[in-house]
């Protein structure tokens, strides 16, 4: 980190993941509430991902998407900011002897960066990390590393500008969670309301057009949000 002003993302905001027991605990929890081979198989679709393809995964977490897109791409560059994540993310790709992933630290601003332009970028539930201005750097970043016509997968928290009444949205956002995920999961989305820094529709499709990148496909489901971007 170069210059005094750069936003620094290895202080993580909500949860710690900088302990190794919540990284442990945060695996077994997603590995019952997310589906990596279906989300590999979409983001290969989206992103027409081959076997000559070079991916990179911002944000890898414990690498479940990055181990599971692996097997139908050439590499997979995986990257985070927590250190605890990396070294659970390289011991599960060791035991199931998954060779074609290189998991190295670093964030959408900082850190390690592939030598050589992708064919696609991943990231999801990440970008939400930053505030708004570091979200358009990071966008900007995540461009310059992809091939022309190459195709970010962008998954996260994006609160819709046609709600009126926000309170009544969030209500029903947690109450759904707490119906499917239980009161822990719930709990996370109330702070992360609070203390994060996921933006309104309008302004990330601004900064994404700024950034160099053409939306050629949106999927909005309650809380969540998928854009697939073109260079």
């Amino acid at each position: 980190m170069n210059d005094p002003w750069q936003y620094d993302e290895t202080i993580q905001v909500g949860t710690d993941y900088g302990d190794p027991k919540e990284v442990g605990d945060y695996d077994e929890r997603m590995l019952k509430l997310r589906d990596a081979d279906a989300e590999a198989k979409d983001i290969q679709k989206a992103l027409s991902l081959s076997t000559d393809s070079t991916v990179w995964e911002i944000g890898t977490g414990t690498g479940e998407c990055a181990l599971a897109l692996a097997s139908a791409v050439k590499h997979v560059y995986a990257t985070d900011v927590s250190p605890a994540m990396l070294e659970y993310a390289r011991r599960k790709a060791e035991r199931r002897h998954v060779g074609n992933v290189t998991f190295e630290k670093g964030g959408f601003l900082s850190g390690f960066r592939p030598d050589h332009p992708v064919h696609g970028v991943v990231t999801q539930l990440a970008l939400h990390h930053l505030p708004d201005f570091w979200k358009s750097r990071a966008l900007g970043a995540m461009a310059d590393s992809l091939h022309p016509g190459g195709r970010l997968y962008l998954r996260d928290v994006v609160f819709p500008s046609t709600t009126d009444d926000y309170d009544a949205f969030f209500r029903t956002v947690i109450d759904e969670v707490r119906l499917h995920a239980g009161d822990r999961i719930a709990q996370q989305t109330v702070q992360h309301i609070k203390t994060e820094f996921s933006t309104l529709d309008w302004i990330l499709e601004g900064m994404i057009a700024r950034s160099g990148l053409r939306i050629v496909g949106k999927d909005c489901s309650g809380f969540l949000s998928v854009y697939v971007c073109e260079k």
